[in-house]
């Protein structure tokens, strides 16, 4: 099974290090400055503390209001022929099978299809780079999918994208010659936040035809992905049912 070569993803990361990095050393020498040349008093430490947390704040809220895509995305690749291709963009969350159908319904005489699936994380594991369990998720969406069309005669490779929809789909078109981009996510309650408006901000970026097409869920139904356990459905139900007629009659 074919696969593209990793994009790295530390780079946005490693400038969000670098940005409290900076703040934590400013504040340091501020504080040796103040405490060996200034002297404050005590009122003076507490709004120095005021400033400081103040200073850290602004950092924090720079790291999520700028922009986390990259200035210059990858050039797109050219093919050396007039053959159709299919680049999917699909959310990891999608059920493997209806998502293998929807790539094989819009195929429409494209020779092949180049997967590729960004990696799902909370805002909390975006900011931490605490990927690991999200990529393993998105790797095994990648791969099944991939399988299942290659077993329906499709020619199919994938890849795992970076963190970010939009990046992963530039950096896909750098390495894949593709001449129609399919965004498949699933519905609006269940979507990932970095994909708001995705359909647009898509078209944006390349002058490619790009379609957004709705792929149900895999995941498991629950606000928090689980089933109820049937234990305790079971109990709940036996706590409701009457008992027998003869067993009120001997406790009576």
């Amino acid at each position: 099974m074919s696969a593209g070569p990793r994009v790295p993803t530390w780079g946005a990361k490693a400038n969000v290090a670098l940005i409290f990095a900076s703040i934590a050393a400013v504040l340091a020498v501020a504080a040796l400055v103040t405490a060996f040349l200034i002297d404050p008093p005590a009122l003076g430490w507490v709004g120095f503390a005021i400033a400081s947390a103040v200073v850290v704040g602004l950092g924090a809220a720079a790291t999520l209001v700028l922009p986390r895509m990259r200035v210059s995305a990858a050039r797109p690749a050219v093919a050396g022929d007039a053959d159709r291709r299919l680049l999917v963009v699909a959310d990891a969350s999608c059920s493997e099978d209806a998502l293998c159908d929807e790539i094989q319904a819009r195929l429409e005489g494209r020779v092949a299809v180049h997967l590729v699936v960004p990696v799902r994380v909370s805002r909390l594991h975006f900011l931490a780079n605490d990927e690991a369990k999200e990529r393993r998720d998105a790797e095994q969406t990648m791969l099944t999918v991939v399988g299942l069309l290659q077993r329906r005669g499709v020619s199919a490779t994938g890849s795992v994208g970076s963190d970010k929809p939009l990046e992963s789909m530039t950096d896909a078109l750098g390495t894949f010659p593709g001449t129609h981009v399919l965004l498949a996510t699933p519905s609006a309650e269940e979507s990932y936040w970095l994909e708001r408006d995705l359909l647009a901000k898509a078209r944006a970026l390349t002058k490619l035809p790009i379609t957004q097409a709705t792929v149900a869920s895999g995941q498991p139904a629950g606000p928090t992905g689980r089933q109820p356990a049937p234990a305790a459905a079971e109990r709940s139900v036996s706590a409701e049912r009457p008992r027998p007629t003869h067993e009120k009659e001997r406790t009576s």
